[in-house]
């Protein structure tokens, strides 16, 4: 693809996580991508995101915000829709909705996500070697990996897919890179990379995958004309909140306690002072995971208004969903990452307060990850963002 120092990206995602793991590879460009939790307030940016709340919501509800979102980015020179890499969520429905709203003429699918173990073999989506509909990812009581077969994810109507095998010979690979409807094998990023280096005219393809997919097409987006900075952190202090139940995330916080910082389930137990505060739930799953999710982000809503916290980490989705929402913030600039899949973030409150948001999954990271961040974010010097780095 001819290099474009003007080439826009539009990506739409069903969920928070999602929407920030699309647009995060543009970081290595030198651009902040902004990050808009619905279609509304849409400004002019190189990258943007946006995210749907799509995967909790119904079918008929994803149809139309899926749609809504897609057609505010469809004029985007790349148009991408994420997929989650074990196939989860209302990815049928999702696409068809997607690709009628895009204007565009092919639809190209890649799932896999190599990093994560996520591959795509034949067509067969596997999790670290199992088909994810007999791995665990079946077993999600509420969106389960239904099937491993990515051309099931596909409405009949739109047509039958090609499957682009990353060893396919020269002729057969120009013979497949221009069907309606493709799908690409992939079982590391560098292949994934080619794959999508020899789609022709990517601009006229409706983009389908996992943040594997969102790595190749940064490669294809030129960096920052003008990659001049201006500082947009600061380190007063850190407040965590580790909403996950996942047992990753108690083990880092265990790490914290450890290390001096004071670890509370209720704001009220936090001692005096300190720079930096965990808040975690309870180690055990709660009946009400809803109220549980609301409790915590009314006690970090607090946290904020007593105490000179200026950076904010959410482990969880749906935590990190749930503060934003809390906060009444909607949109958001990526700025870097402190490890790969732990993006950071700048907004700003109604009030116009800056707060720097570090967002990771649940289950991600080493023990270490949470002390890290905590570290990182108080004693950073000014980081550092595009030069038209406003909200």
């Amino acid at each position: 693809m001819k290099q474009n120092p003007s080439l826009r990206v539009g990506v739409v995602a069903d969920d928070l996580t999602s929407a920030t793991d699309g647009a995060a590879p543009f970081l290595s460009k030198g651009y902040a991508p902004l990050i808009l939790r619905n279609a509304v307030g849409l400004t002019e940016r190189v990258i943007v995101s946006i995210e749907t709340n799509s995967r909790a919501s119904t079918v008929s509800q994803a149809v139309r915000a899926t749609t809504a979102a897609i057609s505010a980015l469809a004029d985007r020179d790349l148009l991408f829709k994420t997929m989650d890499s074990t196939l989860r969520g209302h990815v049928r429905e999702e696409i068809i909705a997607a690709l009628r709203a895009s204007g565009r003429s092919r639809l190209v699918l890649a799932p896999a996500f190599p990093a994560a173990g996520r591959l795509t073999i034949g067509g067969i989506q596997s999790v670290n070697g199992i088909p994810v509909s007999d791995s665990d990812y079946g077993l999600d009581p509420v969106h389960p990996a239904r099937t491993s077969r990515v051309a099931e994810l596909i409405d009949p109507l739109l047509g039958r897919p090609v499957i682009l095998a990353q060893d396919d010979a020269r002729e057969a690979v120009q013979q497949a890179a221009t069907a309606p409807i493709l799908i690409l094998d992939a079982d590391n990023q560098d292949a994934l990379n080619r794959q999508v280096a020899r789609i022709p005219d990517p601009q006229k393809v409706l983009w389908v995958g996992s943040p594997g997919l969102a790595i190749a097409l940064a490669s294809l987006v030129p960096a920052a004309p003008d990659r001049r900075r201006q500082a947009n952190e600061t380190g007063a202090g850190v407040l965590i909140v580790a909403g996950s139940a996942n047992p990753v995330t108690h083990i880092q916080c265990d790490v914290l306690l450890a290390h001096g910082i004071s670890v509370v389930n209720e704001l009220a137990s936090a001692r005096a002072g300190g720079s930096v505060l965990c808040l975690r739930t309870q180690t055990q799953r709660q009946a009400d995971a809803s109220a549980v999710l609301t409790t915590l982000a009314d006690q970090c809503a607090a946290a904020l208004a007593r105490h000179d916290f200026d950076g904010l980490v959410a482990t969880g989705g749906e935590t990190t969903a749930a503060i934003l929402d809390r906060l009444d913030i909607h949109r958001f600039l990526l700025t870097r990452e402190l490890e790969p899949g732990f993006p950071v973030g700048r907004a700003e409150r109604p009030d116009g307060t800056p707060i720097v948001i570090a967002m990771k999954a649940g289950g991600f990271g080493s023990p270490l990850t949470l002390l890290h961040a905590a570290r990182d974010l108080f004693a950073a010097p000014a980081r550092k963002t595009e030069s038209d780095g406003t909200l």
